[in-house]
């Protein structure tokens, strides 16, 4: 199994982060602002600077806001056994499951 992961440039703020999570979470590009009546101190405990999202998405939001991507290769145990970065140029799918399996 796999799971890719993005991560927000630190310098982003906290606010621009929720927005586009939320963004990408509900998969519509027409909610544009985080409500005002929102506190950065509740914005920062239910959001981080990394998300779980596909490959293709990871490349958009890497394009678009910098940052960097990275896919997690678990194993049937549910163990980690390697963590491979996503690069913008090229396929990112090296690995051959039966071998690790």
């Amino acid at each position: 199994m796999r799971i890719t992961y993005y991560q927000f440039p630190d310098e982003m703020s906290i606010r621009d982060v929720a927005l586009i999570t939320k963004q990408v979470i509900e998969g519509k590009t027409y909610i544009t602002e985080v409500p005002a009546d929102v506190s950065d101190e509740t914005l920062e405990r239910n959001f981080k600077h990394e998300v779980d999202t596909t490959i293709t998405m990871a490349k958009k939001l890497m394009k678009t806001y910098g940052g960097h991507a990275y896919t997690r290769h678990i194993d049937r145990d549910g163990g980690c056994f390697e963590i491979t970065p996503i690069v913008l140029k090229g396929n990112n799918s090296r690995h051959k499951y039966n071998k690790h399996l």
